[in-house]
C-alpha cells in the first residue's frame, strides 16, 4: 500500500512538473500600439511561444527565450487593433496544456466595427482605471479551446511550420507520401527532416541554431517530384470561441497621457520594425544570410573519402568529375528517377537506398541538373558512408558538394522550394 501511495505521489509530481506553465503581464490594460511585457514560467523548456488572439484571428505573437524555466518578452501591439478583450496564450513544445490570460486592449485613436467596449468615465479623479467583464458575461475557461497539438520531447528547439501543396501533375499525395526538409545553406551540413501533421502542414523541430540563417525549405513526393512549400507563422493560432464584453472604467487624463506616450513609442520603433520580425520570408533577401564556415565533420564523423578539387585537374561539369576520379559514386535509376549511390572505398555498392545528395547543405532533387553544374565552382566533395535516418527517410550514405562561396552561387535552387533568411531566437 505504501508503495502504491509513493508511486501515485511521484506520478502526481511528475505530472505537475510537466505541465507547469504560467504567464503574467505588466499592466491590467493596454492601448493599441503600446508594448506589452510578458513574463513566462515553464518547466523543462528553453523557448516559449506567446500569441494574442481574438475570436477572428491571430493578432500578434512572439518567441520568448527561457533561462531556468523563466523568461520575459515584449509584444509590440499593432496600432490598428480593435478595442476589446483578447486572449494571451502561452505554450512550449513540451506542454500538452496551454496557459491563458485575458488582456484588455483599448484603441483610443480609431474606432472599428469590431470594437466591443463600453466607455465609463470615473466619478472620482483619484480612482484607478480598470477593465471589467460586466455582469452576466458568463465567460469561463470552457470558452478557450485546449485540443492544441504539441508534439513531443526528444530535442528542445525552435518550431518552424510550412504549408505544402500536395498536388502535382494531377496527382494528390497524402502526408505519408511527402518528405519535407529544412536545411541551412552554407559550408556545414545542418539538415532537418520535417513531420507532416496532415496532408498539407509540415512541422520542423530545429535545434542548435541562433540568429539569422539562410535556409531552404523543400518537399519531395515519393515519386521524386518537387512540391511547392512555403513557411507560415510559427504560431498555432489558438482562437477563443467567445470573449467577454469589455467595460472600461477610465480617467480621461490618464488615457490621453498614455496615448501620447504610445505615439512617441511608435515613432521611435518605426525604423526598427523590420528587425522586430522573426523572419523575412522573401526569397530575394537570402543573400543577407552569412553562410556557415566549412566543417567536413557530420555528427562527429569525418568523410570517407573526401575530395579537394583544387588538387585535381579541372573539369567543366560535375558529371565529368564523377566519371574521371570520384570512384565511390555512381548514378542509377530508382523508380525511374535518377539517383546517386555511394559507398566507402572498402565496401561494395548497396543500391537499396539512394544517398542523400546536398549542395551547400541544400537537398538535391534533380540529380541530372546537378551533374551538369559547373565543377569549377565546387571546392569539396565529401562522402559519408553508412546508413542515415532523418524522420521517415533512410539514406545509404550522404554525398555533400561544397561550393567555394557556400551560397549556392549560380546554382538554381530546386523548383518549388523556398530560399529565405530566417532569424532563429536566442
Amino acid at each position: 500500500m505504501k508503495n502504491r501511495i509513493l508511486l501515485l505521489t511521484m506520478a502526481m509530481v511528475l505530472s505537475l512538473s510537466t505541465f507547469a506553465i504560467s504567464v503574467s503581464t505588466d499592466r491590467t490594460w493596454y492601448l493599441a500600439g503600446e508594448a506589452m511585457k510578458v513574463s513566462i514560467t515553464a518547466d523543462d523548456a528553453l523557448i516559449a511561444y506567446a500569441e494574442l488572439c481574438d475570436t477572428y484571428s491571430l493578432a500578434v505573437g512572439t518567441v520568448v527565450s527561457l533561462n531556468n524555466g523563466k523568461g520575459t518578452g515584449i509584444i509590440e501591439l499593432p496600432a490598428d487593433l480593435h478595442s476589446g478583450y483578447y486572449v494571451l496564450s502561452v505554450y512550449t513544445r513540451h506542454q500538452a496544456q496551454v496557459a491563458h490570460q485575458l488582456v484588455a486592449v483599448v484603441n483610443a485613436l480609431h474606432k472599428s466595427e469590431d470594437d466591443d467596449i463600453e466607455w465609463v468615465a470615473m466619478a472620482h479623479p483619484d480612482s484607478l482605471s480598470y477593465p471589467s467583464m460586466g455582469r452576466g458575461s458568463g465567460f469561463s475557461s470552457a470558452d478557450l479551446q485546449d485540443v492544441k497539438p504539441v508534439d513531443g520531447r526528444e530535442t528542445e528547439g525552435h518550431i518552424i511550420k510550412a504549408r505544402v501543396k500536395n498536388v502535382d501533375g494531377g496527382q494528390t499525395f497524402k502526408g505519408s507520401q511527402i518528405r519535407p526538409s529544412l536545411s541551412i545553406v552554407g559550408k556545414q551540413i545542418h539538415y532537418f527532416e520535417g513531420k507532416m501533421v496532415n496532408d498539407s502542414l509540415a512541422v520542423f523541430y530545429t535545434y542548435g541554431l541562433h540568429g539569422k540563417q539562410p535556409l531552404v525549405l523543400s518537399a519531395a513526393s515519393y515519386t521524386g517530384a518537387s512540391l511547392p512549400i512555403e513557411m507560415i507563422s510559427p504560431f498555432v493560432t489558438l482562437l477563443p470561441k467567445r470573449l467577454p464584453h469589455l467595460v472600461f472604467h477610465y480617467k480621461r487624463n490618464e488615457v490621453e497621457e498614455r496615448s501620447l506616450d504610445m505615439q512617441r513609442h511608435q515613432i521611435a520603433i518605426a525604423p526598427a520594425k523590420r528587425e522586430l520580425q522573426l523572419g523575412d520570408y522573401a526569397d530575394d533577401t537570402a543573400e543577407e544570410g552569412v553562410p556557415l564556415d566549412y566543417d567536413d565533420s557530420l555528427f562527429g564523423t569525418k568523410p570517407d573519402p573526401a575530395y579537394n578539387l583544387d588538387e585535381y585537374r579541372q573539369f567543366l561539369t560535375i558529371r565529368e568529375v564523377l566519371i574521371e576520379y570520384v570512384n565511390c559514386v555512381k548514378k542509377t535509376k530508382i523508380n525511374g528517377v535518377s539517383q546517386l549511390v555511394v559507398r566507402r572505398p572498402q565496401d561494395a555498392y548497396v543500391s537499396v537506398w539512394p544517398a542523400m545528395v546536398l549542395i551547400d547543405g541544400m537537398p538535391v532533387i534533380d540529380i541530372e541538373r546537378l551533374l551538369d553544374y559547373d565543377a569549377r565552382r565546387i571546392h569539396y566533395i565529401n562522402i559519408y558512408g553508412g546508413q542515415y535516418t532523418f524522420g521517415n527517410g533512410v539514406y545509404n550514405g550522404i554525398l555533400s558538394f561544397v561550393t567555394r562561396s557556400g551560397r549556392l552561387t549560380n546554382y538554381p535552387t530546386e523548383p518549388k522550394v523556398q530560399y529565405l533568411v530566417y532569424e532563429f531566437p536566442q
